[in-house]
């Protein structure tokens, strides 16, 4: 571990592929997101008519199996042999996606105001930022 964070070359290419990873998969669950059509009293409703706050069960059911999958990719990741680099960076990005499905999902980011979504992942690459810089600086006298 004490190695990869003194080559400089890991400190400043990988967590900005990680960044590029996580905005990928905010950017995919954005675009992906089915937009609700707004009612005359300005609330989101779906094809019949009816307000839509929530997902349905089912919808959660889905997302707990695709967490659980992509945590079965993880641990089936740690018992093949891949080269250290390439495997803290896989487990990075799968962190971050099961991150992003996390807040999209059970924190509701999703179904709010875009204006949240910005904050939030703003506040997040900010943070990344800071991280970063502060590995790059201090580099092996952290560890």
């Amino acid at each position: 571990m004490k190695a990869f964070f003194e080559d400089p070359a890991l400190l400043v290419g990988l967590p900005f592929i990680i960044l590029g990873a996580f905005g990928l998969v905010v950017a995919a669950g954005a675009l992906l997101a089915p937009k609700p059509a707004l009612s005359a009293a300005g609330g989101a409703t779906d094809a019949h008519g009816a307000h839509r706050g929530h997902p349905d069960e089912a919808e959660y059911i889905k997302v707990g199996l695709t967490l659980a999958a992509i945590t079965l990719i993880e641990v089936a990741i740690y018992y093949i042999n891949v080269p250290r680099n390439l495997f803290v960076a896989i487990l990075i990005a799968l962190s971050a996606a099961k991150f992003a499905i996390v807040v999209m999902w059970f924190m509701h980011l999703r179904f709010d105001s875009r204006i949240f979504t910005t904050a939030f992942v703003g506040g997040m690459v900010l943070a990344f930022g800071v991280f970063t810089v502060l590995i790059v600086t201090l580099g092996s006298n952290i560890v």
